[in-house]
């Protein structure tokens, strides 16, 4: 017991040299460390650790204190075998204090100037399923990225332009062992779509050039099926404008570490308007539901059902009512 007396005196007797101790331990390590010279030798040891399959290099790094520690990246350049090259001008991971104590995945990343916008992406532990699975919850919000390089990043056959902005939550057993529930709200600003030709059950179709103000996806992924509770085409003015609702079966398998999406069954409501400049050039798109075409003061409108038992298979067409 003096021993440790004789410690606590120690410390009240000096308590300024410790707290100057302890001041200049923070300095150097979030000030004076030199962080940068780390660069190399990062991309080395994620170049060994993933078998040369991964390059990461960035030009500066740095550590953040408040208002929570962190790591701060800036030019930042991820290269893969299974992706175009990744940019941002800046990446922010700030993990949980939590997390790293109970050594489970927590935290979140802000990229800035990552295809051309902003993202930022948490990850907190999440409720239980009902079979008891451990879910871990993710919130992704995305503000104006190109969708020309998310295009590019899907391997999408047509070009596209437009801003992408994105607000998601979901539940999720990282595993897929069980499926994920996800809500999702996408809204596309300046949506172009140049002429091309677009692989469909019929066979391949040339779709003219289109230009919407905007497209509005608000959905829910649930037991294998995302749910398109409304979707909007365009706004008063476009070539053409509509709503389409229905759903769609989604089922995220796990194969080898890869998530791989199987389409299922799908039904859609559809109901559309297209100037007649409009579907001058694209009646041949909708000759199949021809029957479900009326007139309009400046143009035509279709309305009908379209289902099918999977993508493969012809879809059977009904009257919208």
């Amino acid at each position: 017991m003096g021993k440790i007396g004789a410690f606590f005196g120690l410390l009240k007797n000096h308590k300024g040299k410790f707290v100057l101790m302890i001041f200049s331990a923070i300095v150097f390590l979030f000030v004076l460390f030199p962080f940068n010279d780390l660069g190399d030798l990062v991309t080395t040891q994620v170049s060994k650790m993933t078998n040369n399959q991964v390059y990461v290099q960035f030009e500066g790094l740095s550590m953040e204190a408040f208002p929570q520690p962190g790591i701060d990246l800036t030019k930042v350049y991820v290269e893969t075998p299974t992706t175009p090259a990744l940019k941002a001008d800046e990446l922010i991971f700030t993990p949980s204090v939590m997390s790293l104590i109970s050594q489970k995945p927590a935290g979140t990343i802000t990229a800035k100037g990552f295809l051309r916008g902003d993202l930022t992406a948490s990850l907190s532990p999440g409720t239980k399923s009902e079979n008891g699975v451990e879910r871990q919850k993710l919130v992704l919000n995305a503000k104006s990225l190109s969708l020309s390089e998310i295009k590019d990043l899907a391997g999408l056959p047509l070009a596209m332009k437009g801003n992408v902005s994105i607000e998601s939550s979901a539940l999720a057993d990282l595993t897929f062992t069980e499926q994920p529930d996800v809500d999702l709200t996408l809204k596309i600003d300046r949506f172009e779509l140049p002429t091309g030709n677009v692989e469909t059950a019929l066979g391949p179709v040339t779709v003219p050039e289109l230009k919407l103000s905007s497209v509005e996806l608000k959905g829910r992924l649930s037991a294998g099926r995302f749910n398109i509770e409304q979707g909007i085409i365009g706004r008063e003015g476009d070539e053409l404008r509509g709503t389409i609702k229905g759903g769609i079966g989604l089922t995220l398998m796990n194969q080898g570490g890869r998530i791989a999406p199987i389409i299922g069954a799908y039904n859609f409501d559809v109901n559309l308007n297209l100037k007649k400049s409009f579907h001058d050039k694209t009646s041949f798109v909708f000759a199949y539901v021809s029957q479900f075409m009326s007139p309009t003061a400046d143009g035509v409108k279709y309305a009908f059902k379209i289902s099918a038992p999977s993508p493969a298979m012809m879809p059977t067409t009904g009257a919208l009512r």
